[in-house]
């Protein structure tokens, strides 16, 4: 009885930060946004939510997928690895049920940028719980294994992915 009513609570607060997220990021209702827009906009409300550094999650959306800001045009989320890993942030398929807590597909995981992102922060999130140290934590998104390798050392540099972002001109800066 406790179990099934704390994921009963577990899944509203989910559903009220996921309603509040889409309506807080959702600042420009006269144009679709972009698929960079949507994982810029989904790591800010994510990262946030599970208290992933901010900087840490742009940098594993860099080395995951080659994620260069907002402005980046050519930005595809919906990216396969030859290992198997599945979108934006490039999680492992037969894991994501395991972290979801629930039945997860590959379709979801894969084209959904919010959900993968969400899923995402989470694990970094619990895998923070565990190794207390932000390295080790990319080390284990990485390979599975808490180590520190090129990859780790990269995700924990918290200016990385600002050297590798297109920039956007001032005057959309100010429009948004």
């Amino acid at each position: 009885m406790k179990k099934t009513m704390i994921r009963i609570v577990g899944f509203a607060v989910l559903f009220i930060a996921l309603v509040f997220c889409v309506s807080a990021t959702n600042t420009q209702p006269e144009r679709e946004l972009t698929p960079a827009e949507r994982m810029h906009d989904a790591i800010l409300c994510y990262a946030d939510s599970f208290n992933v550094p901010v900087e840490f999650a742009f940098n594993i959306a860099c080395l995951e997928t080659g994620y260069r800001g907002p402005a980046d045009s050519t930005y595809n989320p919906s990216q396969v690895s030859n290992k198997g890993a599945m979108g934006p942030m490039q999680i492992m398929y037969r894991y994501a049920d395991y972290f979801a807590g629930h039945k997860v597909t590959k379709t979801m995981l894969r084209d959904s940028i919010e959900f993968n992102v969400r899923l995402s922060m989470k694990i970094l999130s619990q895998h923070y719980k565990k190794y207390k140290n932000w390295k080790t934590v990319a080390g284990v998104y990485n390979t599975g294994r808490p180590i520190h390798n090129k990859y780790a050392i990269k995700a924990a540099d918290f200016t990385y992915y600002t050297r590798r972002w297109i920039t956007q001109p001032t005057e959309q800066l100010t429009n948004n």
